[in-house]
């Protein structure tokens, strides 16, 4: 295997990149990066693209995540959680069923401020990196999809909530939001992470438990490649068109091939027929397919596989052969990766 998926459950007091590092230097030093980091104070999944895979985490990033949330009135926060200092004038408490009705007004695309302590660059700079300089920057509200908000318990001046959102919403945001709509203030008080993009926390290991496991052990533990696209559509193609797609060409559907289960941006993962392989990421374009990542050409060694998908709806196989003939108009995709 060339590298794969790493599920870690992240314990407090670590930032994701050290979580990164011990990882990286567990596993003899190859490439490691984490598919959305969590703050330090955060604990729960995080998904690392190992090797090769490190260039596939941009596709794990782009899927829905669920949170376990505790949302805490009456008080605001300099960075909107619980490590930052008290500001403005402490709130009242709102009651549950009061909490309640103000989730269901964030559901579905909002406009979201970002926290002025975030990675955000504002004038080529971390947003964080001014605020810890005492200029708190403002920054512009951008849009982002909360698919579900459900209160768990209200306990004294403490919300759980479960959260299930889309790429770029910060749950931190959330909390501050939640108490301005309710006339009061608010922060972040605990933050776990249960789920990104089809995998689960109860899947992962802590980094105790790989470190105990050692190196052979760990690496054991890497998904493969394919496992970063479990949420992706598949399309099967036979061996010319994963020659040509593994060239960076377009393909073209075969006239009894149609797609089933679209996904929003219309990617699919490309997989050789019947080896559940990974050949590339590609897009619909005029009567065919155009790479978007090419993962393997021609001949190349074996990437990983998975067993076979059975649920039709959730990762639904589709079959498409390189035909004979020109391309669709258009040359091969400029922004297509290579190995």
């Amino acid at each position: 295997m060339n590298g794969g998926v790493l599920l870690v459950d992240k314990h407090e007091g670590i930032t994701s990149f050290g979580v990164v590092r011990r990882v990286r230097r567990l596993l003899g030093g190859p490439r490691v990066g984490h598919a959305g980091s969590l703050d330090p104070f955060a604990t729960g999944l995080l998904p690392l693209c190992v090797g090769r895979a490190t260039r596939l985490a941009r596709f794990v990033t782009a899927g829905t995540k669920r949170y376990h949330a505790v949302v805490r009135f009456g008080q605001a926060t300099d960075t909107e959680d619980r490590t930052g200092k008290p500001v403005g004038a402490p709130g009242p408490i709102p009651s549950r069923s009061e909490a309640r009705e103000a989730l269901d007004g964030f559901l579905g695309v909002v406009l979201q401020r970002p926290p002025s302590y975030s990675a955000k660059r504002v004038g080529g700079r971390r947003a964080y990196r001014l605020a810890r300089a005492g200029a708190l920057p403002e920054l512009a509200p951008v849009p982002v999809r909360i698919e579900r908000l459900e209160l768990l318990a209200f306990r004294d001046r403490d919300a759980e909530i479960r959260c299930e959102v889309g790429p770029g919403t910060y749950i931190r945001a959330l909390a501050r939001d939640l108490g301005e709509r309710l006339g009061t203030a608010a922060h972040l008080a605990a933050l776990r992470r249960e789920a990104v993009a089809g995998f689960v926390v109860t899947d992962a290991r802590t980094l105790a438990q790989l470190e105990e496991l050692g190196k052979a052990g760990a690496w054991r533990r890497v998904l493969p490649p394919l496992a970063a696209l479990s949420g992706m559509p598949r399309l099967a193609v036979d061996a010319a068109a994963a020659r040509a797609l593994g060239h960076g060409r377009t393909v073209r559907l075969r006239p009894d091939s149609r797609p089933r289960g679209a996904a929003p941006d219309g990617l699919r993962a490309a997989v050789r027929r019947g080896r559940e392989e990974l050949v590339a990421i590609v897009r619909p374009v005029a009567g065919g397919w155009r790479p978007v990542l090419v993962w393997s050409a021609g001949g190349a060694p074996s990437c990983g596989s998975l067993p076979p998908h059975n649920d039709a709806t959730s990762n639904p196989v589709i079959a498409a052969q390189h035909l004979s003939g020109p391309p669709p108009r258009g040359a091969p995709d400029t922004a297509s990766e290579r190995p």
